[in-house]
């Protein structure tokens, strides 16, 4: 964030560096003298990611629906039917 909005990321930074131990290696006197932090494959959840994904699909085929009934996005839906046949993905939508 700090290189698109750098006034506003100081200031964030500068409230949340107060939780921050004082020998902690992202206690730093700006947010500019921070590193960019190194990537880790232990952290993806492919679960959540192919959840995330499935529902990205569902909110485009929707979208799409809409714009060929002409119903504007303003307007909610009164209910929605998601089909598929694996009833897994189906719990999945439940989750979110």
């Amino acid at each position: 964030m700090a290189p698109i909005t750098p006034f506003m990321s100081e200031f964030l930074y500068q409230n949340l560096r107060n939780g921050l131990a004082e020998g902690d290696p992202l206690n730093k006197q700006s947010i500019h003298f921070t590193e960019v932090p190194t990537y880790s494959d232990d952290l993806i959840d492919e679960e959540i990611e192919a959840t995330v994904e499935r529902m990205q699909s569902a909110i485009e085929v929707g979208r799409l629906c809409r714009s060929r009934a002409i119903i504007s996005m303003k307007y909610p839906l009164a209910k929605v039917r998601l089909v598929d046949s694996d009833e897994t993905v189906l719990a999945g939508y439940t989750k979110l």
